[in-house]
């Protein structure tokens, strides 16, 4: 018998294969949308056949021997998140830009966080247990990628504000970001017992205020740089 999550990912499947020869009929051969329902045609059917091959979600009725312990599941944004990455893939693909791959990436990281919570959560029936299981295989990855995705961000952030502002305006505010950031860090080491949420409210409060003001940055474009053209003979 086929079990439930095998019956999912072959339906998606055989939805991606409707998909994929509806958007052909009207793309008129375009490829690039072809290869993302291709794709996903494929990674369903895969998904699929692995379902019904390991048996997954099947639970032997006639196996009454053993109670069914409950299982509680961890704190789980992904479902949210995921919606975000599809969200910016569709935005890629109607634009045909970067945005698709990041939306890709997106999904990716949460399929993988997902799958390994799923597993976490049916490790025992102790949930303090799981979620150090969890925590110990993904913290060394989830750590230092949240940090680069942080940075990047940050820099990136910071550089469209700055280059959108004039030239006097972007160096007072360069000033002034690395002063709030050398006060921040002086506060933390003299009052190091500093309350958690304060010092993450102040942190998402600042987070906040340059991603607006690098949009707003990004959306305003860059002030006119004048370019100086160097001597291509040296004086002799």
């Amino acid at each position: 018998m086929i079990s439930t999550a095998a019956k999912l990912w072959l339906a998606v499947a055989a939805l991606g294969v409707v998909a994929f020869g509806a958007y052909e009929a009207v793309s008129h051969g375009d490829w690039f949308g072809s290869f993302v329902l291709g794709t996903l045609v494929i990674v369903a059917l895969l998904l699929g056949v692995l379902a019904a091959a390991v048996r997954d979600g099947d639970v032997d009725e006639s196996d009454t021997s053993a109670e069914v312990q409950p299982r509680n599941a961890l704190p789980a944004p992904w479902p949210v998140l995921g919606a975000v990455g599809a969200g910016v893939a569709g935005v890629g693909l109607a634009g045909k830009n970067g945005l698709l791959w990041a939306g890709v990436g997106i999904i990716g990281i949460v399929f993988a966080e997902w799958l390994v919570q799923g597993w976490a959560e049916r490790a025992s029936v102790d949930p303090a247990f799981n979620a150090s299981l969890r925590h110990r295989i993904m913290s060394p990855i989830e750590i230092p990628l949240l940090a680069l995705i942080v940075i990047a961000g940050f820099l990136l952030s910071l550089s469209r504000v700055l280059l959108a502002l004039p030239e006097v305006g972007s160096t007072v505010t360069a000033i002034a970001v690395a002063s709030l950031i050398l006060a921040i860090a002086t506060l933390v080491s003299f009052r190091p017992r500093l309350g958690s949420s304060l010092l993450a409210a102040l942190l998402a409060v600042g987070a906040i205020a340059l991603l607006a003001g690098g949009i707003a940055g990004g959306v305003a474009g860059e002030r006119h740089i004048e370019k100086h053209e160097a001597h291509a003979e040296a004086e002799k």
